[in-house]
């Protein structure tokens, strides 16, 4: 195994508009990159994992729900076995550490959730079963369930993303991989969809640079398509 070591967090200057209340953000997203340039010698610390996981369960999600995991995987013959299942995906064992960003498609947490609602004083009892309820409901279509899972874990994806660009680690997420094979090796109960995979460890230096992106004009649409 490889020593675990804290990366040092990386800025960079950016334009931003005078009125931008958290420049650091956009920062941030702009310049985040989906790195494959990993230093080998060292791993992230437990605790800069979890500092990764409470951040990206801070996205949000359909009711409150949070219906995401993250399993993390960084035994080296573990990691050998998920660059197998990911088509041969070098940079995963690279990384040191691998995540899995898993989705619910069933509404687990509706309970608690709407127990939570109520007790901040956001809904009463009434409001708050009638909503549940329907939330509930929502999830009875297979295909409609499982949109909840991908979507709502995309969103945690993201903050996880965006949180370890922030603290100066490279990482990379992946949705080429064999889902089923995936969902076996790690022990997946039935209602969890495998979403993305994300690769993340220090970083090991400079990437290339980044593509071109399509132009606002090209994509932005206003009133129809």
């Amino acid at each position: 195994m490889k020593s675990p070591s804290n990366a040092a967090t990386g800025t960079a200057d950016i334009d931003t508009d005078a009125d931008v209340r958290f420049p650091g953000a956009l920062e941030a997203l702009r310049t985040r990159r989906s790195g494959h340039n990993f230093d080998p010698e060292t791993d992230i610390d437990d605790e800069t994992l979890e500092a990764l996981v409470e951040d990206a369960t801070l996205a949000p999600s359909s009711y409150n729900l949070q219906p995401w995991e993250f399993v993390a995987v960084q035994d080296d013959d573990r990691l050998d076995e998920l660059v197998d299942l990911a088509y041969g995906q070098e940079h995963i064992r690279e990384a040191g550490t691998a995540v899995l960003v898993v989705g619910h498609d069933e509404p687990k947490t509706a309970d608690r959730v709407f127990d939570e609602w109520v007790e901040a004083g956001r809904m009463d009892e009434e409001t708050a079963q009638a909503t549940k309820e329907q939330a509930v409901t929502m999830y009875d279509d297979e295909r409609m369930g499982r949109d909840y899972a991908v979507r709502n874990a995309s969103l945690a994806a993201q903050n996880f993303l965006l949180s370890a660009h922030a603290r100066g680690l490279t990482a990379t997420p992946m949705i080429g991989f064999d889902i089923e094979g995936a969902a076996e090796f790690l022990e997946l109960p039935e209602d969890a969809v495998p979403v993305v995979l994300i690769a993340v460890g220090p970083n090991g230096g400079d990437e290339p640079e980044r593509l071109p992106r399509r132009d606002v004009e090209e994509v932005l649409h206003r009133e129809t398509f």
